[in-house]
This record gives structure tokens, sequence and C-alpha cells, in this order.
């Protein structure tokens, strides 16, 4: 079995990445929800983003879960106290993993919940 790398990070400010992502975006063309994403991020790359591939699975550190919320270290460790972020602690070590899944499904319920209470102050003439 190949080993996997944790995470890739597609790096725009190199001249050949923003030039190979824009070449094998051009050259996707299908419709299939697997041909959009890597055509999306592609695009993204290719427009100056900076893109990071990570498996569902893979674990991450309450700072990079941090990133990926767009919120504190602190605020993370606070989540994970109050049981509201899953995470596992290594053994013998007060140090915490988090999956790269909980983290992105709590970030989309924070979006979710976020765009249900802009709908409200909307419609409530706010």
């Amino acid at each position: 079995m190949p080993a996997h790398l944790l995470s890739t990070t597609l790096d725009p400010v190199d001249p050949a990445v923003r030039s190979g992502a824009k070449t094998l975006a051009d050259r996707i063309v299908g419709d299939t929800p697997v041909e959009a994403a890597v055509r999306a991020m592609l695009d993204d790359v290719a427009h100056g983003a900076r893109v990071v591939v990570l498996r569902a699975e893979d674990e991450v550190t309450p700072a990079e879960a941090a990133e990926i919320l767009g919120v504190t270290r602190q605020f993370v460790d606070r989540l994970c106290e109050d049981g509201v972020l899953p995470f596992r602690r290594l053994p013998g070590s007060r140090h915490r993993r988090i999956r790269v899944q909980d983290a992105v499904d709590l970030a989309a319920e924070r979006e979710q919940r976020r765009s249900g209470a802009e709908a409200v102050r909307a419609a409530l003439g706010e």
C-alpha cells in the first residue's frame, strides 16, 4: 500500500503551481461531482488561493483545527473541554488530536447557524 502524505499544500506563490493548476483545470471538462470539485480547487489555486488538501480521517492539532474553523486555538480548547468538538489525547500526553472530519462538520454547523441567524434578522427587517 503506498504511503500518503498527511497533507498537501498547493501554494500559489509559486508561478509553476499557478500555471499547472490553470492548465489542469482547463483540461477537466466533465461535470461529475469529483470533476467539479477538482476543477474548483485548481481554479482557486490558479487565481491565487492557497489550498490545503486533507483526508477526512486525518487528525490535526488544536491549532490546525482552529485554522479550519477560523477561530483561535484557545476557543478550540474550550470546544473540546465542553464536549462540542470530539478529540483524543495522545497516549501518555496532554496533547490533543482532532479528526479533520469533526472540525469540518463543526465548521459547517457553525456556518449553517450563522446563515440562519442572518436570515431571521433579514426577515425581521433589522
